[in-house]
């Protein structure tokens, strides 16, 4: 575990590869183009616009407006799930391991295990690369959600398959392949 004095060590950016690194996220503008964003955007001291990054409904909001905001994406979660932050997501498309085109004309495929609500990977993988992904989890509300998460987003033409079988190592539980 990260002592605290540890953590203030750490530099206050992010790696230098993400979208937000060298031009972050204007609070200002967006709560002025996304009025439900507005409402939790403060100033700090100094005069900066800030968020309260331990309110899950702050996140929540940041991340569907971004998404929206950047990617056309329109997404959202329900309360008691895990919410990604947009700002490292882009970790996984900028890996050396996975290539984000294929020159020989291959189809780029995806499994994402425990995909949850948010259903991120394979939304962002196939909407911004054209991936076929394939996400699973074994909760009956993380498979509603990410299938309405991917049916909002259908008119991208997204690969993604979202199907409930029954998965016997599961308990008979609904799971999403």
């Amino acid at each position: 575990m990260v002592s605290k004095k540890d953590r203030r060590k750490r530099p206050d950016t992010i790696h230098p590869k993400k979208k937000y690194s060298d031009n972050p996220p204007d609070f200002v503008l967006l709560a002025s183009l996304y009025p439900s964003f507005k409402d939790f955007v403060f100033y700090s001291r100094d005069g900066r616009p800030r968020i309260d990054w331990t309110n899950f409904n702050s996140t929540r909001e940041l991340t569907r407006v971004l998404l929206l905001h950047d990617h056309g994406l329109n997404w959202w979660i329900p309360n008691g799930q895990l919410c990604p932050t947009v700002h490292w997501i882009e970790d996984l498309f900028s890996s050396d391991i996975i290539p984000n085109n294929n020159s020989n004309g291959d189809i780029v495929r995806g499994f994402d295990i425990g995909t949850g609500a948010n259903g991120i990977y394979p939304l962002l993988g196939a909407s911004l690369l054209g991936w076929t992904v394939v996400g699973s989890d074994v909760t009956a509300v993380a498979l509603e959600w990410a299938e309405r998460n991917v049916k909002r987003v259908f008119s991208l033409i997204i690969h993604l398959l979202v199907e409930t079988s029954t998965c016997k190592f599961c308990r008979e539980k609904p799971m999403l392949n």
